[in-house]
C-alpha cells in the first residue's frame, strides 16, 4: 500500500478540527447577538404598535381614557388570540393606565396616561427591558434591577431609570 492510499493523518484531522472550532468560536456569539438584536427590535416595533393602538382607543373612547388589555382586545385594537405573554417573543407585556381626576373652577375633568412595559421572560438571553409612554418614545431600563417595581416602571421621565432611545 502506498502513502497516498492510507487517508489522512491524525495531525491533519486535528488541524481541520481546530480550524472548525476557531470559526465556530467566532461565529456563534455573533449569531446570538444578531438574534438578540432582532428580538429587541421586534419588541420596540410591537410596543410602538401597541402605543398607537392606545392612542386610537382613547380617540374612539367617549371617556377619553386609555384602555386595559382586555378593553383593547374587546374593541379589536389588539387582535384576538394575543395575550400579554405571547404578543412579543421572549417578552411579557404590562400595561399601566393612570387616571387622575381634577377639579378646575368647579368643573371636574380627568387626565389619563399609559405606560406599556415589555420585560424579558428569562435572563438567559440577556434581553433588555423596554417601555413606551403616550409620547411614543421607546425607552430602555438602565436602573438597577433591585429598584424594579410598579412605581419605577411607570416613571418614564425619570432618566435615572429609563433612557430614551432615538
Amino acid at each position: 500500500m502506498t502513502r497516498n492510499e492510507r487517508g489522512f493523518t491524525l495531525l491533519e484531522l486535528l488541524v481541520v478540527a481546530s480550524i472548525i472550532a476557531i470559526i465556530a468560536a467566532i461565529a456563534i456569539p455573533q449569531l446570538l447577538n444578531a438574534r438578540r438584536s432582532a428580538w429587541e427590535n421586534r419588541c420596540k416595533l410591537t410596543l410602538r404598535a401597541l402605543g398607537s393602538s392606545q392612542l386610537a382607543y382613547m380617540d374612539g373612547n367617549i371617556d377619553k381614557n386609555y384602555g386595559s388589555w382586555q378593553a383593547m382586545t374587546d374593541a379589536d385594537y389588539i387582535q384576538e388570540g394575543y395575550t400579554r405573554s405571547n404578543i412579543i417573543d421572549n417578552y411579557s407585556v404590562h400595561i399601566f393606565n393612570v387616571v387622575r381626576s381634577l377639579e378646575i373652577g368647579g368643573v371636574s375633568a380627568s387626565d389619563s396616561s399609559f405606560t406599556i412595559v415589555a420585560t424579558p421572560r428569562s435572563d438567559r438571553n440577556k434581553l433588555r427591558t423596554f417601555a413606551l409612554g403616550e409620547d411614543q418614545t421607546p425607552r430602555v431600563w438602565v436602573g438597577d434591577d433591585s429598584l424594579w417595581d410598579d412605581t419605577t416602571m411607570i416613571q418614564l421621565n425619570n432618566i435615572e431609570y429609563w433612557e430614551p432611545l432615538r
